[in-house]
């Protein structure tokens, strides 16, 4: 097992590598939406590139239009990929369903600042971006979004009917371990390029990270996503 991590890491060096200059040099020109939109796009594009041409030499991933149910996980997300989701409700989405969306992000923010983390790893919030069981916003989706994928669709439906389950053996999801170490690599390079460019590299919900962004709590431009969770008070 250890020489096949080896060997996943070595073969995606070489993206990760254009995926740390790329991303570094884009942000360090700017933070603003279209520039962070095309960011998101050129790793989902690499991550895609990558899934498919696994799938092609036989690997069996599971994952498929239609199947939403790791769209109901918590994600976490870097600043640039919240300003790139903004930046689609306002240039793409129609204006009912830009409406709509950011009536969920507010939904969605409120129920999770009562919860912890881990309350919310288990709570089963859909993404507000989800749609009939598609995102909305695939294009440029989060990294941490394309990253995630599945051997088994039983498993994850298992996951999904069981929250409970969540983060024991019983839920033990079956992945690929070069795809692991593939997407692992392109996450860590976004990280490193985004610290390159002066930014931090950290990752922050994606709900309250947007929530932030349409109240003004964070500014758009410098992509630098600073989250005020609104905790409720108890009873």
């Amino acid at each position: 097992m250890l020489d096949s991590m080896h060997l996943s890491r070595e073969q995606s060096a070489p993206a990760a590598t254009a995926t740390f200059e790329q991303t570094a040099a884009a942000l360090r020109a700017g933070c603003d939406g279209a520039t962070c939109a095309a960011v998101c796009r050129r790793l989902n594009g690499a991550v895609d590139a990558k899934i498919e041409a696994l799938k092609q030499a036989g690997a069996g991933v599971a994952c498929a239009p239609g199947c939403d149910y790791c769209c109901h996980l918590r994600v976490d997300v870097f600043p640039h990929e919240v300003t790139a989701l903004l930046h689609y409700l306002r240039t793409r989405a129609a204006p009912a369903e830009a409406a709509s969306i950011e009536q969920k992000i507010r939904a969605n923010a409120a129920r999770i600042d009562s919860l912890t983390a881990q309350q919310h790893r288990t709570a089963g919030i859909a993404c507000a971006f989800l749609s009939a069981g598609l995102c909305g916003a695939h294009d440029v989706r989060p990294s941490s979004c394309a990253a995630y994928h599945s051997l088994s669709r039983a498993r994850c439906e298992h996951a999904f009917n069981n929250p409970a389950d969540i983060g024991t053996p019983r839920n033990a999801r079956p992945a690929l371990l070069e795809l692991q170490a593939f997407n692992a690599a392109q996450i860590e390079a976004t990280s490193a390029a985004r610290k390159a460019a002066g930014l931090t590299g950290e990752q922050v919900e994606l709900h309250q990270a947007l929530r932030a962004l349409l109240d003004g709590d964070a500014t758009e431009e410098g992509a630098g996503v600073t989250v005020s969770v609104r905790r409720q008070p108890k009873p």
